[in-house]
């Protein structure tokens, strides 16, 4: 996995679901019904500021995109104005967990999660990018039920170490080609995106 430089940040990130459900919809005008699979996941569109054409800025971005398309990469999520001040540890609390909520502890006493908070949960070394769905306010002793916006996509294990200071996203760099601008004012301009594979 080929971890992307935190700086420059992105100047702009579009994410977006990847949703493998679906609507159907009966040609009878009969009650139409929504699918839901497991497996939804993210992709973030980024497009970076212009980049200096030196060794420490934008020919490093370069080559870890290059090489990010086969052995995956791994970008830091923009949290723009969002604090999430300091949540702690926390960690998975039990085993076996599935579907939308999960038990975690080893956190700071009355940390409070926010809807829409942005933070990916970390399983045998990869990571899961999710947002939590509902606000929950951790007890005296550091523990929480959180409710996640999409489905686990793989049970956790007890102590598995979830991070809501610097969220990653991590995946594949997908698109036909991973292309660059040289530019005269000796800039490199880039936009990749990043899909979860998992």
């Amino acid at each position: 996995m080929i971890v992307l430089p935190t700086w420059p940040g992105a100047r702009k990130a579009s994410p977006r679901v990847l949703d493998f459900g679906g609507i159907q919809e009966p040609n009878s005008g009969a009650e139409t019904q929504r699918h839901n699979k497991l497996g939804n996941r993210y992709g973030v569109a980024f497009e970076m500021p212009p980049l200096r054409s030196t060794a420490a800025e934008g020919l490093k971005w370069v080559n870890r995109l290059v090489r990010g398309q086969r052995e995956g990469a791994r970008m830091e999520y923009p949290l723009l104005d969002f604090d999430p001040g300091t949540p702690g540890n926390f960690v998975v609390n039990g085993s076996g967990q599935a579907g939308t909520m999960l038990n975690i502890d080893g956190g700071a006493p009355f940390y409070a999660f926010q809807e829409g908070q942005p933070f990916h949960l970390s399983i045998g070394g990869h990571l899961y990018f999710d947002f939590i769905a509902a606000d929950v306010t951790a007890n005296g002793s550091g523990a929480a039920t959180i409710t996640l916006t999409q489905m686990l996509r793989k049970p956790p294990i007890d102590g598995d170490a979830l991070e809501f200071v610097q969220p990653c996203i991590e995946g594949w760099v997908v698109g036909d080609q991973l292309g660059w601008e040289l530019a005269l004012e000796r800039n490199i301009g880039l936009a990749f995106e990043i899909h979860e594979a998992r």
